[in-house]
């Protein structure tokens, strides 16, 4: 039996796969943590600027972001928990090279669970693979879900 699962997701919409591979894992996982990481930039909240704040009403695209993100994240959690996991959720800001290992060490997991989108061959040359990158360096397994 596995104890802990880090599942790292960027958007619900994407994260069918996932969550179909997830219910033929019932049973064999103790507890999920689920992970959605925003960019900085995005992350009113987690910059001390409280939501309330006059000051909040000047970024709409980061209250966007962010506002969005939890959605997802919600959404996932609550899916989760309907197959019968024992699920915690986290919304961290950061860049999800740095913040997944770090997670990953933090809740003590024992498998990566991440969604991998084809990209072009230009695509690659042009943005980084957070999922190669993983592969790479996080010393943990991991388990590769194609979009």
């Amino acid at each position: 039996m596995i104890d802990r699962v880090l599942l790292a997701v960027d958007s619900f919409a994407n994260s069918g796969n996932a969550l179909q591979y997830m219910q033929r894992l019932q049973g064999s996982i103790s507890e999920v943590i689920v992970l959605t990481v925003i960019d900085n930039t995005f992350a009113l909240s987690r910059t001390g600027l409280r939501s309330d704040s006059d000051e909040c009403n000047e970024y709409p695209a980061a209250q966007r972001e962010e506002a969005l993100a939890e959605a997802q994240l919600t959404l996932v959690t609550q899916a989760l928990k309907q197959m019968g996991f024992q699920v915690k959720s986290l919304l961290a800001a950061g860049t999800p090279i740095e913040v997944i290992p770090e997670q990953m060490k933090l809740f003590n997991c024992d498998l990566l669970i991440i969604s991998h989108r084809h990209l072009s061959s230009l695509g690659r040359l042009l943005n980084t693979s957070v999922t190669r990158n993983l592969l790479d360096d996080i010393g943990q397994p991991v388990l590769v879900i194609p979009r």
